[in-house]
């Protein structure tokens, strides 16, 4: 890209020379002066551009990005998600896990249903064996019942007789429900969670990026008018100047005088604008960068404008594969995964658990041998009916499905119609920067010969100043025609799913070749 630098003026010194030379006769009108005025051009705008005060480093664009991908608030709280989606994947993979729970019980009762059951001769005052000898029956019978229930019920007491008791308890106890279908499901989608969770963070790493880049150029451009403005204010008042003294010696009337005064008088509201807009900028890549906005903030120079030819149906095919659209195809699969896991939900599973554990009345007899215990479990369940939960939440699901497929049909069009704009845009940009940099070398050739035309004396001082607002113009034009063309570039690079730092060259089958 060819820069175009502008017309500096002070010069004051070479045309009130000219000024005198015209007045005294000695630059004739179809001579002009000896030698011929020779105008400088400004320099262009400095390696280094301090945005906000105070900076003891540059940072390149480079050195930018990397600040804003590490501490970018939002690129942060989407790293912070990860964190969620490695939960979830651990909920899933306990469905397949057993469970293990270590108690401890301490128990203390009264509990008499052992001798009111009759089946052992409770039921009265005091335990027997036998209910009474029914009336009529052999005497010698009657008394031996009546012995063996007397001998009986010294060892079941009455009901109210019975002592409350303590019991200790330990025991560690296992449960595992196994059913593959629904381990699979929630273990598949909680995995692709976390491929698309890295999709997602991609598609705002390159949106950062795009950002940051186009906060930086807005920085250049803001200093560029800064520049422009100071020069174009310089300008009109050496103009001023000029008018004033051209007025003393009777060869401007006092009307050019005051334009000439009212012209700097609305310039120097511009500047403070434009001052205004740069420190704002500033702040605006601060933050982007996960810094105060007010910090000292200084950066490079650096415009790198790529003007390779495009290829439109590589851009398109390459857009189908950015990471948005690829994080919304992988959450079609989750879908799927999570109805495999809810399908799950009807079919048959095993259920395995087990305990082991020791039992006593007193903390000192707890693990005394003999007093272990164990038992294990193992049971198959086949669910039959479940009130249609089951079916409610496998028809929810398909219905996300097949709606998050139309949504994703719908959106692969709209990045193609994203991409064309861009490219278009671009197209038209790039031709556009062509045109006002031809514009402003030929406005700058206007205002050195209006400038020569004033120091022989056969143009007014509104010519001058209307070739140096042309000039002022085609410049801030060439500006903006750059800042355009810079930022559309990288929106058309995150827009086909690569990162805006890589060159156009760089991307496979993106730059079209140029038939010779």
């Amino acid at each position: 890209m060819t820069t175009r630098t502008r017309c500096d003026l002070p010069y004051r010194g070479l045309m009130l020379a000219a000024l005198l030379a015209a007045c005294s006769g000695a630059a004739a009108a179809d001579e002009g002066p000896a030698g011929g005025p020779q105008f400088t051009r400004s320099q262009p705008l400095g390696a280094q551009i301090e945005a906000r005060k105070g900076a003891d480093a540059t940072l390149d664009l480079a050195a930018c990005v990397r600040e804003a991908l590490a501490a970018n608030d939002l690129l942060v709280a989407e790293r912070l998600k990860r964190g969620e989606l490695e939960g979830r994947m651990d909920q899933a993979l306990s469905t397949g896990l057993p469970s293990l729970d270590l108690g401890g019980a301490w128990t203390r009762g009264r509990d008499p249903s052992f001798a009111l059951d009759e089946t052992f001769g409770g039921g009265g005052d005091g335990g027997g064996l036998f209910p009474p000898a029914p009336a009529g029956s052999d005497p010698g019978f009657a008394a031996w019942v009546d012995a063996v229930n007397a001998g009986f019920g010294s060892f079941i007491p009455a009901p109210g007789a019975i002592p409350a008791q303590t019991f200790l308890n330990a025991e560690v106890s296992a449960t595992w429900e196994i059913n593959p279908q629904r381990i699979l499901g929630a273990v598949g989608a909680a995995r692709l969670g976390l491929a698309q969770q890295d999709l997602q963070l991609a598609s705002v790493e390159h949106g950062t990026v795009e950002s940051t880049m186009a906060a930086y150029y807005s920085i250049i451009r803001a200093a560029e008018s800064v520049q422009a403005v100071r020069a174009q204010l310089a300008n009109q008042r050496e103009l001023l100047e000029i008018t004033t003294l051209r007025y003393e010696l009777g060869m401007a009337t006092r009307l050019d005088t005051l334009q000439a005064a009212v012209t700097v008088a609305n310039t120097r509201p511009q500047l403070a604008v434009a001052e205004a807009r740069l420190r704002n900028e500033g702040s605006r890549l601060n933050a982007l960068m996960g810094r105060r906005p007010e910090s000292p903030l200084r950066i490079a120079n650096e415009q790198p404008v790529e003007l390779d030819p495009l290829a439109d149906g590589a851009a398109l095919d390459l857009a189908q594969q950015r990471p948005e659209l690829e994080a919304t195809a992988l959450f079609v699969d989750i879908l799927r995964r999570q109805r495999q896991a809810q399908v799950g939900g009807r079919r048959p599973y095993l259920t395995l658990s087990g305990a082991y554990g020791y039992v006593g009345r007193t903390f000192d007899t707890v693990f005394d041998d003999g007093h272990d215990s164990w038992r294990a479990t193992a049971a198959v369940t086949v669910p039959v009916f479940d009130g249609l939960l089951t079916k409610g939440l496998v028809d929810e699901t398909d219905a996300r499905i097949r709606r998050t497929e139309a949504e994703l049909t719908g959106r692969r069009r709209e990045v193609q119609v994203e991409v064309l704009e861009i490219l278009a845009n671009l197209r038209l940009a790039r031709d556009l920067l062509a045109a006002v940099e031809l514009n402003l070398e030929r406005s700058e050739e206007v205002l050195e010969e209006s400038l020569l035309m004033l120091q022989l004396g056969k143009t007014s001082h509104l010519d001058v100043l209307l070739a140096d607002a042309n000039r002022a113009e085609a410049r801030r034009n060439v500006i903006d025609a750059r800042y355009t063309v810079l930022t559309l570039t990288a929106s058309l690079k995150r827009a086909i799913g690569w990162s805006p730092l890589v060159p156009l060259r760089d991307i496979p089958g993106l730059v079209a070749e140029v038939e010779r």
